[in-house]
């Protein structure tokens, strides 16, 4: 029998904590007979309500998941449209401009895929069976590395980035945001080596150590909000 676990840990930046800010990340994960799933999300720091608007995002997405779930004709401008008007329902009446947000997202839908997303900056990495890594990453090559894509009302499928794969490919799967993925050197490595690390933890025991490595982050002068979640794919002996 194939079950889906998942874990996460999310910590304040050092930089938050000094000038009385909340974190602006968040994270949320869900069970259900009709899928499993992890979100994350950042608040876009100059915005005055971005930590209201990640944890909006979050909700949202989920919320978007349970909608689409089981649909014969799920596709991504569907999940990106329902993310979307999800969200500004969410964080009315407040304006999308002051609670902005990314959304990165895996889902598993019962329908033998799982959907990735990705609006604005962060990491989505998937550990195939074969122990090769896939992952979706914001490209600051071009451009001032502090502008990102953020929900709103003009977003689109077009400003996600998106990977699906077979649900049987997929062994493990982390999101985290740019306070995370900005200090990768190495994201293959570090996916891999994470994982191996709490799959075989409960979640409970995963989120504890998870949480620690975030909070003794070796990368000096560090000030950014830190969000990571996993979702583990597992086979387990029938009772």
């Amino acid at each position: 029998m194939i079950v889906w676990r998942s874990f996460g840990a999310s910590v304040i930046g050092p930089g938050h904590v000094a000038a009385g800010l909340p974190n602006q990340d968040a994270w949320v994960s869900f069970h259900h007979a009709w899928g499993d799933g992890i979100v994350v999300s950042d608040g876009l720091g100059s915005r005055p309500f971005s930590d209201f608007g990640s944890r909006a995002a979050c909700l949202a997405a989920a919320r978007a998941a349970h909608s689409c779930g089981g649909k014969p004709d799920l596709n991504r401008s569907m999940l990106s449209d329902r993310i979307t008007r999800k969200w500004i329902s969410l964080i009315t009446p407040l304006t999308p401009r002051d609670c902005a947000a990314t959304c990165l997202f895996a889902f598993r839908l019962n329908d033998g895929v799982v959907h990735m997303g990705m609006l604005g900056d962060g990491l989505v990495a998937v550990v195939r069976g074969n122990g090769t890594v896939a992952s979706l990453s914001d490209d600051k090559s071009e451009g001032f590395s502090n502008m990102t894509d953020a929900l709103s009302p003009d977003v689109t499928a077009k400003h996600w980035r998106w990977l699906s794969m077979p649900e049987a490919d997929c062994q493990s799967i982390v999101l985290c945001t740019d306070g995370v993925s900005d200090d990768l050197s190495d994201v293959t490595g570090f996916v891999k080596e994470f994982c191996e690390a709490h799959r075989c933890l409960s979640s409970v025991s995963a989120a504890r150590r998870a949480r620690e490595a975030l909070q003794k982050w070796p990368t000096p002068k560090h000030s950014d909000d830190m969000t990571i979640a996993c979702l583990f794919r597992e086979k387990v002996a029938d009772e």
